[in-house]
């Protein structure tokens, strides 16, 4: 019996073995596993910025990596744990090549990693100011209109690789206008860097990741608008069209607005302008009451050209003279006439001096000897003739 007993506990542990071999063997085999889009993270960037550089690339970088270990270790590693890096320490202005490095856990290794290294482009870091632009995100009734009382702050540092700060048109704080009552509310909101397509900028540093904002929803009216233009424009210009707003839009509380009729602007004095320009309102509103965004830039457009000048010869023989009396004859003394014409510049452009139409008269004059003023005659798009001499020496004798 004992050495049957003895048997058993042999064959016990034969058979334990046995199957603990084939289960490590065979059940648990050596294998190898894909593990996708396993992030990897660039170290030191920020040795780079102490030393004016950045990185300009604004994608973040992945790639597929093959681990082999024991089946039961393998199924047990997912992205997370692997751990791969790229050290951009010590690197400079221009593309660079990257090694990736890979930590794993102990249980299993590499079997096969496609991407080595990464490229990278390194730039100058430089950065500039922006202002903060606030977007209400939403519809509204267009009978009314979101407004901005305060916020802080109201312009960031936007900073990075050169042509990544170049790329950002506008730092955006969104506003849902749901959220929006006609009393002023208190609004935390983050900051975003777009460019011109309105695309997110990546890789961008700002001063402050956040604004504070207070705003409200406002109803718009719109009034007549009183403007003063005073003054006129220097004779050496011509206005060939002015624009002045007769109608502003207005926003604020309900009750305030229904006090409104009309509003005023301080008067603008057009003396000094020399070109075409828009010459801004400062549109008197009361307290609470504000301009709508549509007429935030409300202002005087005036045309402007500078007049052409032109001269001419004229000789006394082109003069003509009217008025003479019966036997009477008539010598001009001065030989001739220069005639300075200005006005706009295509009419003043086609004129010759046969265009010129000088005369004198001599309406109840007898013989003599006389200095008489000289007339021009002026024709459309002339503004002004000036004759040098304006008055010429004449005789006038009997006829024989």
């Amino acid at each position: 019996m004992l050495q049957n007993k003895n048997f058993t506990k042999l064959l016990s542990i034969v058979l334990a073995i046995f199957l603990w071999v084939y289960v490590a063997a065979v059940e648990n085999p050596p294998t190898k596993v894909k593990i996708p889009n396993v992030p990897i993270k660039l170290v030191n960037v920020e040795s780079l910025n102490q030393r004016g550089l950045a990185i300009s690339s604004d994608e973040d970088y992945f790639m597929d990596i093959v681990i082999e270990g024991t089946r039961s270790d393998v199924l047990k590693i997912s992205a997370n744990d692997i751990i791969a890096t790229a050290d951009v320490f010590g690197y400079g202005v221009g593309e660079n090549y990257i090694p990736v490095t890979v930590t794993l856990p102990d249980s299993v290794s590499v079997a096969n990693q496609k991407t080595t290294r990464l490229t990278i482009n390194i730039e100058e870091l430089v950065s500039v100011y922006k202002p903060v632009n606030v977007i209400f995100n939403g519809a509204i009734d267009s009978k009314l209109e979101a407004t901005v009382f305060s916020m802080t702050p109201e312009e960031v540092e936007v900073k990075g690789a050169k042509s990544r700060v170049a790329s950002v048109k506008s730092v955006n704080a969104t506003i849902d206008v749901s959220k929006l009552t006609s009393k002023s509310q208190a609004f935390t909101t983050e900051l975003s860097t777009v460019d011109s397509k309105g695309q997110s900028v990546k890789n961008i540093k700002l001063s402050s990741d956040t604004a504070d904002i207070e705003a409200a929803v406002y109803q718009i009216k719109e009034v007549p608008l009183e403007v003063e233009v005073k003054g006129e424009v220097d004779k050496a210009y011509q206005v060939t069209d002015m624009n002045v707003p007769h109608k502003v839009k207005i926003k604020g509380l309900k009750e305030d607005l229904e006090k409104i009729s009309k509003v005023t602007a301080d008067p603008i004095d057009i003396s000094k302008v020399t070109g075409t320009t828009g010459i801004p309102l400062s549109v008197k509103l009361p307290k609470g009451v504000m301009l709508a965004q549509e007429s935030q830039k409300a202002a005087v457009s005036i045309d402007i050209k500078g007049i052409s000048v032109k001269e001419f010869e004229i000789p006394s023989s082109s003069i003509t003279a009217l008025g003479l009396g019966e036997k009477l004859s008539l010598v001009i003394n001065t030989q001739s006439v220069k005639v300075k014409v200005s006005g706009k510049e295509a009419d003043v452009e086609k004129l010759t001096a046969d265009d010129i139409g000088l005369s004198i008269d001599l309406t109840g004059l007898g013989a003599g000897i006389y200095t008489v003023p000289l007339k021009a005659e002026k024709e459309g798009g002339i503004s002004e003739i000036v004759e040098t001499p304006s008055e010429i020496h004449i005789t006038i004798n009997e006829a024989v």
